[in-house]
């Protein structure tokens, strides 16, 4: 189903709406006549508190919840913060799914980060057979179990109320609108910020964390986005389903292409004391194809360009965000 027709007269509410996933799936919503709602923590809600998303899901009496809310980061951002992430993301993801069963959504769109897989299994690509195979990688354990207990917790709510939820496992996201300070940045965006002020300040090299290495699938935000409402009004599953792009790209390869795009000139210096993290994380997307009649259009380089063209753009709002 054309997923334009399937949230035509609808109300939505996009929790995480005005982050930087949400407020590119409310971007492709404003096309359509439906109602959307993106919740504000400036109006003093805490999805961390049962009561509040009751309350809230009573107001506005949603049929679709799309669930982007997660307190998260980069490797660096988790060191030091295990247990409070852990904690923060099990009670957002478990009590926004709780009060949409108790409140009478009809379908609950839960975003997974691709940490949430077992990080020690050496594969070409992760499939969704793999998703219960293995422990998740240490250096970001706490929050990837959180979103995995949400895809469990959505099991249990079909099994035992029929509840309508599925689960959206997403390769790592990058693009306009991501956050870029040290603190909570990913190494894409992370490696945008660097290599962009080395050359702003004509730097001759670059501090690359761990040994370059590790490969990703990157997806572009904008495909991210479109797939989420095409998987929204198509797959009625409570399995995880992959959404990436089956391509996995190293640090190393993902500096130079940053390198050439902004003109650096200078040289990497890889840090081996920092962590690289799981070595390889890319995912299979046969499940999604099939079930989607989807593929991401937008190819690394192009994706990579208007990125660096919005931070340009957006520098000093991008670097404080």
């Amino acid at each position: 189903m054309d997923y334009k027709k399937y949230f035509k007269g609808k109300k939505i509410v996009i929790t995480g709406g005005n982050g930087f996933f949400g407020s590119h799936i409310a971007k492709l919503l404003k096309n359509i006549k439906c109602d959307v709602f993106i919740p504000r923590t400036s109006d003093g809600l805490d999805f961390r508190k049962y009561e509040d998303c009751i309350s809230y899901f009573n107001i506005t009496r949603p049929d679709i919840v799309i669930n982007c809310a997660a307190n998260q980061g980069g490797i660096g951002f988790h060191s030091g913060k295990q247990a409070d992430l852990f904690m923060d993301n099990i009670l957002m993801g478990n009590f926004l799914m709780l009060a949409s069963q108790k409140t009478g959504v009809k379908k609950f769109v839960n975003i997974i980060a691709g940490c949430s897989y077992p990080g020690y299994i050496e594969k070409d690509e992760l499939n969704e057979e793999d998703y219960w195979s293995g422990q998740i990688h240490d250096s970001i354990f706490s929050y990837g179990f959180s979103r995995k207990a949400s895809a469990v917790y959505g099991l249990a709510l079909k099994k035992q109320y029929k509840f309508n939820s599925i689960h959206l496992v997403m390769a790592n996201m990058y693009g306009p609108g991501e956050h870029f300070n040290p603190e909570q940045s990913k190494a894409l965006a992370g490696l945008v910020k660097k290599i962009y002020e080395a050359k702003k300040n004509k730097k001759k090299t670059v501090e690359i964390w761990g040994t370059g290495k590790p490969v990703r699938d990157w997806l572009y935000v904008k495909d991210g986005a479109e797939a989420i409402l095409i998987a929204a009004a198509n797959y009625n599953n409570v399995e995880p389903i992959n959404i990436a792009t089956g391509v996995g790209v190293s640090v190393t390869n993902l500096a130079e292409t940053i390198k050439k795009i902004v003109g650096f000139k200078g040289k990497f210096v890889y840090n081996t004391e920092r962590p690289d993290g799981a070595m390889k994380k890319t995912f299979g997307v046969h499940k999604m194809k099939k079930e989607l009649n989807w593929l991401p259009k937008t190819s690394i380089e192009k994706g990579i360009k208007e990125t660096v063209a919005w931070f340009d753009k957006n520098y000093k709002h991008a670097i404080s965000y």
